[in-house]
């Protein structure tokens, strides 16, 4: 062993001794040693060990210098190029990226396919348009608005069973908005209707739930009618009325055979009047759909009232006569002269009836005052007179008188205080006490397009003679005569 040496009792080694590192002391030497390395490059002096200025060697010290700053220089473009490289890779990655992202978008996104669809159709290809579509319903698209367009699609290609089918689906499968909905049923009914397909329109229209469409709709839909009473008994007589949702006609019967197309046309209120009624209507819009039968039951308990009993037979007659009826206590009695079956509305019977002229078709029937009608009694008249003087003999001989007396211009009826002319025609026959018969003619004015207007002068011809005369009343009602010819 030698002196001043320590040695490691195990091993008997020397022990070696490292000091501490002061990372501060390596800075402070380093900044010590690049203020020498400057000092030497620039030629300065230095101290020796003694305190003498001494010239360090220039020629040395540039080479180590040259040497730094060639590695140095090397260093700085190694860098420069480590960044260029770096940046390249970074814009080729990117690009790729957008690349990659570009085609993920066209591939699988239902906005593009849309898109593209929308393309397609602009340029009138619809066919193209619709396989875009068709991805984009794969990419969950909007199903409304993919709807729509498919089926616009399809229509344009005159394919419009394929455009219905399309919104038919929609709106059987999907929750829609009411302007999505009310869309989709107007265009479909739009194609049904340009081909006529109304029996499936009302169909479609009969499975929807939203009243404002049904109503918006509803010229194409036949439903069941209405009545408007109840089933059930009444003791009064019951107008029925029977209703139906649009325009068309209802076709109805009363005994409880279903009704069709060759039934009974509904017009006005059915008068159901005593007895056992079992009512059916069908109603038949004007596009020719059919509802569903609708039917209902009604029992009418009224008493009859008696028939008019009429004092004069049917015959023939030669002399003005007067038609008398006894009116029952329990109602009125109205008639016609026409042969019609009378009501409610034809002419009440108040007093004798001047039998008219020539052949007559008299029908009475007694009204309750709950409207029952009771049975008609009818009664046929042949009126002629055993006179010389007619109808039109009569008439003439008042437009001669009128003449003579200048009231007209001529014998066609004109007179200088209008501009049109008089026509006169025959009303009835009426005996005048104490004066005989005579035929009444009423007065009208005549414009020059055919229309007659009725005056409030009246004329009598005595019917055997021909006498004309004017027909007044006094305050009392009775009838009086001025006489027209000259004396």
């Amino acid at each position: 062993m030698v002196n001043g040496h320590l040695y490691c009792e195990k091993c008997g080694r020397e022990i070696q001794i490292v000091p501490d590192f002061e990372p501060e002391i390596e800075n402070s030497i380093t900044e010590t040693l690049s203020t020498v390395a400057e000092e030497i490059e620039g030629g300065s002096l230095v101290k020796d060990d003694q305190g003498e200025d001494t010239a360090v060697d220039t020629q040395s010290v540039g080479k180590k210098k040259l040497k730094k700053r060639s590695h140095s220089f090397f260093s700085e473009e190694l860098g420069k190029n480590g960044m260029i490289l770096a940046f390249v890779i970074f814009l080729t990655v990117l690009l790729a990226g957008a690349f990659l992202t570009l085609h993920l978008y066209h591939r699988f996104s239902a906005a593009y396919q849309i898109e593209q669809a929308r393309y397609y159709a602009e340029s009138g290809e619809y066919r193209e348009a619709i396989s875009y579509l068709e991805k984009a319903k794969k990419l969950d698209a909007d199903v409304v608005e993919t709807a729509f367009l498919e089926s616009n699609y399809y229509y344009q290609l005159g394919e419009k069973q394929k455009a219905s089918e399309v919104l038919v689906e929609l709106i059987a499968s999907e929750p829609l908005e009411y302007a999505d909905e009310e869309r989709a049923y107007s265009y479909v009914i739009d194609i049904w209707d340009e081909e006529e397909k109304y029996q499936d329109i009302n169909l479609l229209l009969s499975e929807c739930h939203n009243n404002e469409i049904i109503n918006q709709f509803q010229q194409y839909i036949a439903m069941t009618p209405e009545f408007g009473y109840e089933p059930g008994s009444y003791d009064e007589v019951v107008l029925l009325k029977i209703s139906a949702n649009t325009t068309g006609k209802i076709y109805y019967t009363l005994d409880g055979s279903t009704p069709n197309q060759n039934s009974p046309v509904y017009i006005a209120p059915l008068i159901l009047e005593s007895g056992e009624y079992q009512v059916a209507a069908l109603f038949v819009n004007d596009y020719g759909i059919e509802s569903e039968v609708a039917r209902s039951w009604y029992v009418i308990n009224l008493i009859v009232p008696d028939p008019p009993e009429l004092l004069l037979y049917s015959g023939s007659y030669h002399v003005p006569t007067m038609i008398e009826v006894i009116v029952p206590e329990n109602g009125t009695v109205h008639y016609t002269m026409d042969g019609s079956n009378p009501t409610k509305d034809s002419p009440k019977y108040t007093e004798a009836i001047s039998m008219p002229l020539g052949r007559s078709n008299f029908k009475f029937i007694t009204i309750s005052e709950e409207g029952v009608s009771s049975e008609i009694v009818s009664r046929s008249f042949d009126f002629t007179l055993e006179t010389e003087v007619t109808v039109g003999r009569a008439v003439n001989n008042v437009i001669q008188a009128l003449f003579d007396r200048k009231v007209l211009s001529d014998l066609q009826g004109h007179s200088p205080e209008i501009m049109e002319k008089y026509v006169f025609k025959y009303n009835t026959i009426v005996e005048i006490p104490d004066m005989g018969y005579y035929y009444v003619l009423d007065e009208y004015i005549e414009t020059g397009n055919g229309e007659q207007t009725k005056t409030d002068r009246l004329y009598a011809v005595e019917v055997y003679t021909g006498a004309p005369n004017r027909l007044i009343y006094d305050e009392n009602g009775q009838m009086g005569l001025i006489p027209l010819s000259t004396p």
